[in-house]
């Protein structure tokens, strides 16, 4: 990198020229004239950071001419300081090497080969695709228009002051990022009435179609119209854009003659007449440049020049002339070249503000900024000119910025949106102009998404709080409106409390449509209530609405309800769900501890709810620890309910399974029975049937404990254990004579004690 540095003549600082080229940065080589070729390298000013382009050319083994032509250059560039020339920020010669600094820009020839290579990939379109080639190729004819009339407008300058400039091509022209065309290239610049000038040396380094007839002649003289020279530099520029575009000037100079260039009819139609004018062979009938740019409908009839040229002079038009001009710009400029618009018309734009912002301002704005796709350059381009406009006093300004703000304030950058417009827009909820709090808080909501939390939560109920205070009652209702426009993007942890004191508070509001407008918003919002504010605010707060005099209201009123009530139903099935859950989960739990307890060799006791009409039975399970258990004829089953205290109610049934270790002692007693430890009684939970509050009726159904055998391998444990038994709910434990000892019977002492055998 030091050899190519080196190489341009950059390696060290340049004495007396504050400027460096950008590293690593892309240089290049244009030839303006034979003999000079120039590198043109990006940088930037030491002094204030300012975007340069350093163009440079060695001379330590160019020829006489080339050095005398890179020095007139150099010398021109420092001198002129003309409308339309490329300006100079200082030049030099260093060690052999001239160095200028300008305007940051690119070479005309390049631009044209890109849209050579547009117009080559377009050509293999179809379809939908004809309709944006066409604008393509229409923009590029208003910027080459717009190019036109700015060299033009250079020469005449040059010419006024009697200069010639000689070389007017596609290599002595410079693009700037605006799309702004610039003259440069000055090595011929010469005066007319200079014997011996530059130009008159050297005009035959030119390629020959850029020489006029009278040139080639050797006929160039005192004698010369002062425009003559350059009206055919004029001709030439033309051709090269339109005919010759995207060939590199060597190959332009081979392939084409003055005859060829004269010939030309393929240039845009509005243009032809103007260019046979201009590259007319003899000199007294040519055109001067001055009458081309008032003549040609090409320049003319072009709305983007013309309203470039009105942005220009805006300075000079008064107050009515300003207000039109811009309404008139708002209608023509989605039409502009979009590359132009971006840069050159917003530039050009902000440039006016300077004398008072206009509301017509808004609309060619809006235009501009519909047609940018690329969020990058949004931000770059759009964002700035948008918080300037909301720092306006102007309250006409500020009512058309709010009116269309949908279609700008969503793409502004959200660090943008909460440091720089959020403090100048809450200003319009203070208005004094009720058309602008209207708008402010129909403008809340394209912007509220791209507000920050704490905004959202503090600022923005507030406001609306204040908006629904108006005396205005459209205000009030549109502020309703917008909060339940914004309630998705309020923070879930606070939407419905804001939502409901919100709403909530508009339910009295005497205009109609603001009640409506609240029972929308409730009916809308619904699913973001809790369940806690829809049965505690929402049902009590919407219920007396339902007997409202307007039958809107009231019908809204009966909507809403019902989608609380289906709300809060499946609050319902969501909680009953839950608990069911639970109680499988503990009931698992439960049985795994008493199939635990069984398999150690105690009592298995499963407590079940049965109808008081239907037979329940309890069957035990002993271990062999606790003395012998006759395994002989089976028990049987016992009608546990009590025929004089039938109910409908459910008893609780207790059944309990009786394992044996072994069949091998066949003399054992037939007649089984429940062993137990004494403390190890079990105590049934307590249950109320319909008639419990009688004392005439007894606690419940009879619980019948029924044992039956089954094979388990013998066991030391206890047949089972239990907690004690309540002093309120002890049991009698007796024997049913009619079962033969084979049924127990339990009766809770107390209420019915007295029928107990």
């Amino acid at each position: 990198m030091s050899f190519f540095w080196r190489a341009i003549g950059l390696a060290d600082s340049v004495p007396g020229f504050p400027f460096s080229p950008i590293k690593g940065s892309s240089t290049i080589s244009v030839t303006t004239i034979r003999g000079v070729t120039w590198t043109m390298a990006p940088g930037t000013s030491s002094e204030d950071g300012r975007a340069v382009t350093i163009f440079s050319t060695s001379l330590a083994e160019a020829s006489a001419s080339t050095k005398e032509l890179s020095r007139h250059a150099m010398k021109r560039a420092k001198g002129m300081l003309l409308p339309g020339l490329l300006r100079c920020y200082g030049a030099t010669e260093h060690q052999d090497t001239v160095y200028i600094a300008t305007e940051s820009c690119e070479p005309l020839g390049d631009v044209c080969e890109r849209e050579q290579k547009a117009d080559s990939k377009s050509g293999n379109r179809s379809g939908d695709n004809n309709e944006v080639d066409e604008d393509s190729e229409e923009a590029f004819q208003e910027s080459v228009a717009l190019g036109l009339k700015t060299i033009s407008t250079a020469l005449i300058a040059l010419h006024q002051n009697k200069f010639i400039h000689g070389n007017v091509s596609c290599d002595s022209v410079f693009v700037l990022p605006n799309s702004e065309w610039r003259l440069f290239g000055l090595e011929l610049v010469s005066m007319f009435d200079e014997d011996g000038s530059v130009y008159q040396r050297y005009a035959a380094l030119l390629p020959e179609h850029r020489q006029p007839p009278e040139v080639q002649q050797k006929n160039a003289g005192r004698d010369l119209q002062v425009s003559g020279i350059d009206s055919w530099g004029m001709s030439c520029l033309m051709y090269e854009v339109f005919v010759m575009k995207g060939q590199k000037s060597g190959q332009f100079a081979q392939s084409c003659s003055a005859n060829d260039m004269r010939g030309c009819r393929t240039l845009p139609r509005t243009l032809q007449s103007a260019f046979v004018g201009l590259c007319a062979a003899n000199p007294k009938m040519r055109h001067d440049v001055e009458r081309f740019i008032s003549s040609s409908d090409f320049i003319t009839s072009s709305e983007f020049v013309q309203c470039i040229q009105g942005l220009d002079d805006f300075s000079l038009k008064d107050a009515a002339g300003r207000e039109a001009f811009m309404e008139h710009l708002g209608n023509v400029v989605g039409t502009f070249p979009l590359r132009a618009c971006k840069t050159l018309v917003l530039q050009k734009l902000q440039a006016t503000f300077t004398y008072g912002i206009l509301p017509g301002v808004v609309e060619p704005i809006i235009k501009i900024a519909s047609r940018i796709t690329s969020q990058e350059e949004y931000n770059t381009n759009i964002a700035p000119i948008i918080v300037t406009l909301f720092r306006s006093s102007d309250k006409m300004l500020r009512f058309r910025l709010l009116q269309r703000s949908a279609e700008l304030l969503p793409r502004i950058p959200p660090d943008i949106v909460n440091e720089q417009i959020w403090p100048e827009f809450v200003l319009g909820f203070s208005s004094r102009v009720a058309g602008i709090r209207e708008h402010t808080a129909r403008a809340l909501v394209p912007l509220a998404r791209n507000l920050s939390v704490k905004t959202l939560t503090n600022d923005v109920p507030r406001f609306i709080s204040q908006l629904q205070q108006d005396a205005e009652a459209a205000i009030r209702t549109n502020a309703t409106i917008a909060l339940c426009m914004i309630a998705d993007v309020l923070p879930a942890e606070q939407r419905s409390h804001i939502l409901v004191h919100r709403f909530g508070c508009m339910l009295k509001d005497g205009f109609v449509p603001s009640r409506v407008a609240a029972l929308r918003s409730f009916n809308t919002t619904m699913k973001f209530f809790t369940t806690k504010h829809i049965a505690d605010l929402v049902t009590p707060g919407i219920a007396p609405l339902a007997m409202d005099s307007v039958g809107e209201v009231r019908e809204l009123a009966l909507e809403v309800l019902r989608g609380a009530i289906v709300r809060l139903e499946e609050h319902h099935r969501d909680e009953t769900t839950k608990g069911t859950e639970e109680a499988d989960t503990v009931n698992k739990a439960s049985c795994g501890t008493a199939a635990a307890a069984t398999s150690s060799g105690g009592s298995k006791w499963v407590w079940s709810w049965s109808s008081s009409s239907s037979p329940v039975t309890a069957t035990t399970t002993a271990g062999t620890s606790a003395g012998p258990v006759n395994t002989g004829a089976g028990a049987g089953v016992v009608n546990a309910s009590d025929n004089n205290n039938r109910s409908s109610s459910s008893v609780l049934a207790l059944k309990s399974e009786t394992t044996s270790a072994t069949r091998s002692n066949a003399n054992m007693d037939s007649q089984p029975h429940l062993v137990s430890t004494g403390k190890d009684v079990l105590a049934p939970p307590h249950t109320t049937t319909a008639g419990a509050n009688s004392s005439d009726e007894s606690w419940g159904d009879e619980i019948d404990l029924k044992c039956s055998e089954t094979l388990k391998p013998s066991s030391t444990h206890a047949p089972f254990s239990g907690g004690a038994i309540p002093q309120r709910a002890k049991l009698d434990v007796t024997e049913s004579p009619s079962s033969c000892g084979k049924a127990i019977k339990l009766r809770k002492k107390g209420i019915g004690a007295s029928r107990l055998p």
